[in-house]
């Protein structure tokens, strides 16, 4: 009796340890899926990191507009003091004669502070632009790279997805064959069917297990790429919900390709193209910047930084205006000009390029949307007929109209009919998403 409530309390531990691991598969809907792909991703962070980058660019262009203070320094030590002719009349000698004189001492100590302002530089300014230009180009480049993600984890999200509905076909199925199996097997044993056709159940039967098996092996591959792109472990459990109803219809628009990330990027492309063209123009404007310089000479006949000689330090300070003027350049600013006129050409050709191929990538979209939604519509029905079918057929062999090979026909009709019912679903699922990403709207719509 003690052994028996042990025995009872085992059972219960293994369903409490079993419910728990069933509680702990949490269901993720596709929606999910993306969130958690997207905040986990590590081309999201790099993407992240890269705007981040951009916006120290951005600080570092703005900084062009702030002055700048530099301290300098420097310590001479003279192994020949340098010297200059003088007229002699000048200490007293004769006319027209000239004397040497040294204008410094054997050491000198110098340090000055110069704060500059740039007043006026067209590259400045247009750095500031390219930089928040590149801005723009680092957004539109983390949308493209969640708009794949999207498409990815969405495509893989309705593998599994297909392979759960034909995996609870295949389990249907099954269970209706061992049905079969056990009511033949007395018949076979009481020889009223053949040991052949009896046979021939066994081998269709061990085909379905053998069939499930396969599809359970590319489930759990799925189910595992699914997993690595959300970031998750390996080992942990993931279930997703069933198939959904979805709007079939298409609606007829005009195609609009001007969301497109790819198509953006390549409008960006062409206004850095104008910006660098600006930025050779800028190289034929003058510059000009403030300068304010204060420093501080010390003079000395043996080594010392602090000491100098009447302990004494010779002050200067000054304001300037420092203006530049190109003038000529060997005409290499205007050929840089030239070429920077070809890459916005290029630009705009390869624009127009891609546009026209976006269009056609919608129009191809569409098209096979339209084919996979009359796909699905047609083995939709078929599924519904081969259903009739199978169930008027079960009827009959019990009644002994038909023969078991006919209903083994049928049972694999109706298995084909389920199996392309699914791979329709998918296909149009799959059509559904790339006519979304053709026309730019993955990432809206998600």
């Amino acid at each position: 009796m003690r052994k028996i409530k042990i025995n009872k309390l085992i059972v219960l531990g293994i369903l409490l340890l079993l419910g728990a691991q069933l509680q702990a598969q949490t269901m993720y809907t596709l929606n999910e899926c993306i969130q958690q792909t997207l905040k986990n991703n590590l081309q999201i962070k790099n993407s992240e990191l890269d705007e981040q980058s951009i916006n120290s660019q951005i600080t570092e262009a703005k900084s062009g507009f702030l002055p700048s203070v530099d301290l300098n320094g420097q310590y001479q030590y003279y192994i020949t003091i340098p010297q200059m002719l003088l007229p002699a009349e000048i200490f007293g000698g004769k006319k027209g004669e000239y004397a040497p004189v040294s204008f410094s001492s054997k050491q000198t100590t110098a340090a000055n502070i110069q704060v500059s302002q740039v007043l006026f530089n067209q590259k400045v300014f247009i750095a500031l632009k390219a930089a928040k230009t590149a801005k723009g180009v680092s957004e539109l480049q983390m949308a493209k790279t969640k708009e794949d993600l999207i498409y990815n984890v969405s495509a893989v999200y309705y593998n599994i997805q297909v392979v759960n509905e034909n995996l609870a076909l295949l389990d249907s199925n099954i269970v209706s064959m061992e049905k079969m199996l056990t009511i033949n097997k007395i018949l076979e044993a009481n020889e009223i069917l053949s040991k052949s056709a009896y046979k021939r159940l066994e081998i269709n039967f061990e085909n379905l297990k053998n069939e499930r098996e396969n599809l359970r092996l590319a489930g759990e591959k799925a189910a595992n790429l699914l997993k690595f792109l959300m970031r998750m472990p390996i080992t942990d459990a993931i279930q997703i919900s069933g198939f959904e109803a979805m709007e079939t219809k298409l609606t007829e628009s005009l195609p609009n390709v001007d969301k497109r990330t790819d198509l953006l990027l390549m409008n960006k492309q062409i206004e850095i193209a104008g910006l660098e063209k600006k930025i050779a123009i800028a190289d034929f404007y003058p510059s000009l910047a403030g300068v304010y310089n204060y420093g501080l000479t010390g003079y000395n006949k043996e080594f010392s930084f602090t000491n100098t000689i009447n302990d004494s330090w010779q002050k200067g300070s000054y304001v300037a205006l420092q203006l530049r003027v190109p003038l000529f350049s060997g005409f290499s600013r205007l050929q840089k000009l030239k070429q920077k006129d070809f890459g916005i050409e290029k630009a705009k050709n390869s624009y127009e390029l891609a546009k026209q191929s976006a269009f056609k990538e919608v129009s191809d979209a569409t098209n096979n949307y339209q084919s996979r939604l009359n796909s699905f519509d047609n083995t939709k029905r078929s599924l519904t007929l081969a259903k009739e079918l199978f169930n008027n057929s079960n009827t009959e062999y019990r009644n002994g109209i038909i023969s078991i090979s006919d209903l083994l026909l049928i049972q694999n009709d109706l298995t084909t009919a389920r199996t392309n019912y699914s791979n329709a679903m998918i296909n149009l699922r799959l059509a559904q998403i790339e006519l979304q990403k053709s026309k730019g709207e993955l990432a809206i719509n998600n």
